[in-house]
């Protein structure tokens, strides 16, 4: 169980770092907030609906998420508390009874590239702490657990001249190698395959101006802004960016091609 939530506390390193790329847009097109409008079908017809806005500050962080009932009515809203900087996040998470329980602290250094997150209990005693340093081209570089104040390798990436991932290193807990694994790209026109080191493809991406289109290759279930996504094999993810590089729509299709869920994206400047 332990090992699962120090799982968990690394894995929410994947939504920061993938943040960022949107809030350097945010910041750039001087958006202050985004309407999000999620929608759910099943057989054609549509079952679910979801409406949230999130308010940026001047930094591009989400300062305030609100979600609504199909009413309008206000069902529920998360605020977050950053430095004046906008570099240093402060999360609290407290029982039903309103006492706390942790405190989540991200600190991002943009000029040494990397971020800082930790869990820390009520006592002030520190959980779980884990550092993401990226490389000069920004891509994903290198994750270490922080243990007793000593760092120890958690997961390494290593890419191409293009971006594209080569090879991945996995640790244990002590930071000794548990397994390396390799990836092959090949791309065709405006399509790019990758393979990892059975042969097996695990990503097929096609770019066609402002759409990028994959295909999806296993059947799961996720969730996304309140909508269950019912990723079907053999049906395609496609995202389409505005202008100004920000996305606008996100559609999951089955593999006869009907609409399974729908995002739409809405920004407001200042």
């Amino acid at each position: 169980m332990k090992h699962l939530i120090t799982f968990l506390f690394l894995l929410s390193f994947i939504n920061i770092f993938s943040q960022n790329n949107e809030q350097d847009l945010l910041i750039k097109n001087k958006i202050t907030k985004k309407i999000i409008e999620g929608f759910q079908y099943k057989n054609g017809s549509l079952v679910k609906q979801s409406y949230h806005t999130i308010k940026y500050d001047e930094h591009g962080n989400n300062i305030l998420f609100k979600t609504f009932n199909t009413d309008g009515s206000l069902k529920s809203e998360s605020k977050n508390r950053f430095s004046e900087d906008g570099l240093t996040k402060t999360e609290r998470k407290t029982d039903k009874s309103g006492n706390l329980k942790y405190t989540f602290v991200t600190i991002k250094d943009p000029e040494a590239r990397y971020i800082r997150r930790m869990q820390i209990n009520k006592l002030g005693d520190t959980l779980h702490e884990s550092i993401w340093i990226r490389d000069i081209k920004l891509n994903d570089s290198i994750l270490y657990r922080v243990k007793d104040g000593e760092k120890f390798k958690a997961i390494k990436w290593f890419y191409n001249g293009d971006g594209n991932l080569n090879y991945r290193k996995k640790y244990d807990q002590d930071g000794n190698l548990l397994i390396t694994e390799s990836f092959k790209h090949f791309k065709i026109g405006n399509c790019l395959t990758s393979k990892n080191e059975q042969g097996k493809i695990i990503s097929y991406t096609c770019k066609k101006d402002n759409k990028e289109i994959d295909k999806i290759y296993e059947t799961r279930t996720s969730y996304l802004y309140g909508i269950t996504i019912f990723s079907e094999k053999n049906g395609k993810r496609i995202e389409t960016k505005l202008e100004n590089g920000l996305v606008e729509r996100i559609e999951y299709l089955s593999k006869k091609g009907k609409t399974i869920a729908l995002f739409k994206f809405t920004y407001f400047k200042q």
